[in-house]
Formats: structure tokens, sequence, C-alpha cells
């Protein structure tokens, strides 16, 4: 049974009240009591503290108890009958013929008097105030008493200010009290809201004890992301008390849970699993499901399960490894990525950054894949711990095999190898097609969460993300039995494709104003580049991908003769770090590595023109003079 609050302006009513609500199976009585109704909202708050449930009162005092609480309001409205007997007292009283009767109270508290005039030989006007006043309620109701008196009005029926009122004026007036037959409407309105209370509360009940006995954290979230729900392996999971969460936005609660993913679920209603959070020293897996209502999103549910331990090396080695350059600098959001293309791999690889399995990333060189392994370790759960990097290219097998796993001697003190170093954390190798096929089985052995250290007679437990990098064919060369299919597999569980800077354009002009602002930062010389020179970058093939780029944009703030940096200035500069390529007959013009593609158009024009300037321009769809401009500008001379 829902627990019900009766409040009434008449003393006289309690009683009454008290001998009809027992017959309403659904109320359970909270309490009876008269309220005066300066005291009323007060009195509403503090019955909604205590537990109440439903409140019942009259006129005034519902109106302002209803925008005070949270709780269902039943106004008790007074019926035909009862107001149709004042009416007649009233007509009795006064003694005269069809005397002016103002009936003044809320719209809430009456029922039809239409035919009142026909019925009772009166002139009956209603002077009413909608239950959503917000106003000074009884001001108002006072101001319609002395309008009804302004009117001709020779007597008024209405509440206790509306009595008040008319006693200061001298106005003849009666109590519109509520009797037998509108309590029992209100008690009867009331018990079928009682039991829907109940409904509601039992569903709630049922659905807390499933939350509470299901082994998933489970949080419930509004459209505007404020959490209103959550059950008892949700508190646990995240060691918070209720309080901590409950009406407090997800994020704010959450920090760690990316706003990206919120916004796909409130506002796309698309869903989100697996997503790897670290919460304290531990791993949690969420996934995201938005709630639908009528072809509206009203919120999500994101449930929770515990994931593995995060194990976190100390303070002291953590400085070590950062003394000895083995951190991850690049992060997903600092990189100045526009290509659609290249935007739908970063999100891949963000979610694929959270397990801790084997990455391979192919591509050419400098198409930034030392960069994308460090996001990967920097976007993990052990983020905190070692990045370690080498370059397998770069040593002989003897050496790469002591860097990796140590040197055979048996002392104690023997240096910490990369591969130890790399414990918790990540082992970026470039070029592992380098590797020599020993190395290759250890590194093997290494994801598979072995260790073989040199001069050691058995292998030790460790835990190591390796993410691997090559711009070898490694398909042909494990066809050619040089690479080891296990290995090759192993790696290629996860793995990532980056295209050259060619193939991504819109990424050119974002990466050169990076590369510009840090060159310009360190040198404190400044450079402006003007459209002709922004353009040329954007046309360029760069076959060096990043790293040609990047150095082109260092030589042009180091070597700039003016602040403002043309096409031509770029031109030059391109072509000295560009290598020379084998001479070649007049006959067949080639365009140079990485310079504006326009360029060899424009030669291949001019040489099947025979040096006619204007059959090349005629075969290129421009004017000669536009010809003319565009060999100056590209730098172009033919004899």
């Amino acid at each position: 049974m829902a627990k019900a609050a009766v409040l009434l302006p008449r003393q006289e009513m309690q009683q009454m009240a008290a001998d009809l609500i027992v017959q309403y199976p659904n109320l359970s009585p909270f309490c009876i009591e008269y309220t005066h109704t300066d005291a009323a909202c007060q009195r509403a708050i503090r019955l909604q503290n205590d537990g109440c449930e439903l409140i019942l009162a009259r006129g005034l005092q519902a109106a302002l108890i209803q925008r005070a609480v949270r709780l269902p309001v039943i106004a008790i409205t007074a019926t035909a009958q009862e107001v149709g007997v004042l009416v007649a007292c009233c007509k009795r009283e006064l003694g005269l013929p069809d005397p002016k009767i103002g009936l003044i109270a809320f719209e809430n508290m009456l029922g039809d008097t239409s035919r009142f005039d026909e019925l009772f030989g009166v002139e009956l006007c209603r002077y009413t105030l909608p239950d959503t006043q917000e106003t000074d309620t009884s001001a108002c109701l006072a101001a319609l008493v002395d309008r009804a008196l302004q009117e001709g009005c020779r007597a008024v029926i209405g509440g206790d200010v509306v009595c008040t009122r008319a006693e200061a004026l001298g106005l003849p007036h009666y109590f519109l009290a509520s009797g037998r037959e509108s309590l029992q409407n209100a008690f009867a309105i009331a018990d079928r809201v009682a039991y829907a209370i109940d409904l509601e509360k039992r569903a709630r009940a049922e659905m807390n004890t499933m939350l509470d006995f299901t082994f998933s954290g489970i949080l419930q979230i509004d459209a505007d992301g404020v959490i209103r729900r959550g059950n008892r392996v949700l508190y646990n999971i995240l060691d918070k008390h209720p309080e901590d969460l409950i009406g407090r936005p997800v994020q704010e609660a959450l920090p760690q849970l990316r706003t990206e993913l919120l916004d796909k679920a409130l506002r796309r209603g698309e869903e989100a699993y697996a997503i790897l959070l670290p919460i304290e020293e531990h791993t949690v897996v969420v996934n995201i499901a938005p709630i639908r209502l009528e072809n509206q999103i009203r919120g999500a549910i994101l449930t929770f399960q515990e994931g593995r331990r995060i194990t976190e090396i100390s303070g002291e080695l953590r400085r070590e490894l950062y003394r000895r350059g083995f951190v991850a600098r690049a992060r997903f959001d600092r990189l100045p990525v526009q290509d659609a293309a290249m935007q739908e791999i970063l999100e891949k690889a963000r979610q694929i950054a959270q397990y801790p399995v084997p990455v391979l990333l192919t591509g050419e060189i400098g198409t930034g894949k030392r960069m994308l392994a460090q996001c990967l370790h920097n976007e993990s759960p052990n983020r905190a711990n070692a990045f370690v990097e080498l370059d397998c290219s770069a040593y002989q097998p003897d050496s790469l095999d002591t860097l990796l796993f140590g040197s055979y001697s048996t002392r104690a003190d023997a240096p910490t190898c990369l591969a130890e170093a790399a414990q918790n954390g990540t082992l970026y190798l470039a070029h592992i097609e380098a590797l020599s096929p020993e190395l290759q089985f250890k590194i093997l052995q290494l994801i598979g969460g072995k260790i073989w250290r040199n001069g050691a007679s058995q292998p030790a437990q460790t835990t190591v993300r390796v993410v691997a990098s090559s711009n070898a064919d490694l398909p042909a060369l494990l066809r050619e039995g040089l690479f080891r299919s296990d290995l090759y597999y192993a790696l290629n569980v996860l793995s990532l494709a980056l295209p050259p800077l060619r193939a991504r354009r819109a990424d050119i002009l974002p990466w050169a104003d990076r590369y510009l602002a840090e060159a310009q930062d360190q040198y404190k010389r400044y450079v402006s580049l003007t459209n002709g020179a922004r353009e040329f970058l954007q046309h360029c093939d760069w076959p060096g991908n990043l790293d040609q780029l990047r150095s082109v944009c260092e030589r042009t703030v180091l070597l700039a003769p003016r602040r403002s940096v043309d096409e031509v200035f770029l031109r030059s500069q391109l072509r000295e770090l560009t290598p020379a390529a084998p001479a070649l007959a007049e006959t067949a013009v080639m365009p140079q590595p990485g310079l504006d593609p326009r360029a060899a158009r424009i030669r291949q024009a001019l040489q099947a023109a025979g040096g006619d300037r204007q059959k090349a321009a005629d075969a290129l769809g421009i004017s000669k003079t536009t010809l003319w401009r565009q060999m100056k500008k590209l730098d172009i001379t033919y004899k």
C-alpha cells in the first residue's frame, strides 16, 4: 500500500476523512491532519522526507504543495451537489430574486456549474485561478473578491482566503467545504494512483534484486549523461558509494571514459562493446547500450566487468626508465590527422590499444609507424610502464641478441636487457624482418610469455606486449622461408596498414604546420607560407613521407631569407633534399621524385610539341600566357 497523507484546511473534516480512507485497500494512512495554508508547503516537504508517497490536499494548499514536492498530489474537488447546496443557502439568506453570487476558487476545486442559474434562479459568476498559478496566490484570490464586489456580487463562496477578504469588505460569504462526496471522489482517485505506485515499487524491487545478483556492474544514465542508478556489483567494482555517483555526470565520476563513445550512444544511438577502462589497479571491460523509447534516446545502460590487474613498476624503476628514454610521447589526441581513411585507422588503433596482444604495423618508411606504436602504448592500461623501442635493422644479429636478451654472463649484476626493461609494458621492434631465425624464435616465445635470457638455463615468465613494424613484403619473405610463419601469424592477429602521405593529402598541411611550429619554437625563427607555398606542399608526392616533410619544414625555418616563404624557395629546398636521379636522355623527360607532378606534365607537353609553347598550351588546355606563368612558377626551362 502507498503511504498517503491527507492535509485539510478545516479541523472538522479530519474525522470524516479518517472514517472514509479505510475503505480504500491501496491507501495506507500516513497522517490525516489540519494544516494552515501558510504551513502547508513546509509540512509537505517534511512528509516527503519522512517517506510519504502520496498527498491529498484542497484548493490553494494543493496548488502550493504541488510546486514544493516531487510526490503525486491529489486535489480534493468540491462536487456539484456541494456547491449547489451553498448556492441555495446563499440565495435563501439574501432573500433576493436572482441575486448575483461570486464563486471564487482554483480551477482544480470546481466541477460543472453551467446550469446553476437555471436550477437555482441566481446569476452565478465564476472567478477562478489556474492551479499552476505561480505568483502570490493568496493576493490573487483576494483581488478576485474585490473584483466580484465591484461587479455587483451580493455574496461570495470560496475558501479561507476568500472568506477572510470578504469579511474585511463586509460582504456576505460562505465557506466552500469538502463533504463526504468530495472526499470519496478524491480517495477513489488516490487509490488508483496508489495502485500504480505499488506496481512501480514492485517492479523496482524486482529489478534491483535482479541487478544486485548479477555478476556485472550496471550503471544507468539519462539522456544528459547524468547517473541515475547503479547496482551493488558496480559500487564494488568502482569502490565507490552510491552517493558518490548518483546525480553526477558520468564523465565527472568516470573521467577515463572517452567523450566520443558516450556521444555515439546518447546522440546517435550507437552501441559500444568491450571498452577497457583503467580503474584504480584493475582494467574494467565496459559495454554501452542506448535506451530507446518512441524513437528517442532516453539514456544508456553501461555494464562493467572486472578485467585483469594492472601491474605497475616501482617509482624508482620508472625514473630510471625515463632517464634511459624508455617512454612513449605520442598520443592519439595530439596527431594532426584530417584524412577520413586515416581517422578510421586511428579509431581501430584506439580499440586495439586496450588489449595486451601483439600488433603488426606495416607501411612505407616515414608513414608514422613509430608514432602509432607510442600511441598504442599510451592508450593501453599499462601506459605508466616502460615503452622500449629497437630498430632491428641497425645491429648485427649478435649485438641485437645481446641488446634484447642480455649477455651470456652469469653475474648477478649483469645489466638489464631490453626485453626485461619492457616487463609489463611495450616492446616496439622496427624492421622486424631483419631478425635472425634464432631471434625470431625468441620473440615468438616472448609473445607467449616466456623470456629466454642469454646465459639462463631455462626461460622465465614475463608479460610484455610486442608491437612490430615493417616496410618489407612479409608474406613474400614467408614464402621464401626467410621469416617464420608462426611468428608472422602471432604478430598479425591485429594489424594496421598505414597509407603513404601521398594517399592522404588532407594530412599534408596539418603535419607541415605542426613541423613548422616545432622548428620555429626550437630555433626562434618564424616564417609564414604563402598560398602558393601551401599549394606546392599539398601537391608534392612526398616519397619520404613524414620524414621528408619534417626535413623540408625544418630547413625552411633555418634557411628562409625572409619571413614570407613562397613555392620557389620550397622547391629549391626539396630539390636539394631529393637524391639525384640517373641522367636521362632529353627525349625521356621524367619528373624528379617528390616534385610537383604538374611540372612533369608541362615538360612532357613541351617535349611532344618540340618546344612550341602554343602547341604545348593547346595540348594542356590552357592559354600560352598561363603556360608561361606556370613554367616560371615551377622553374621549368625548355630549349
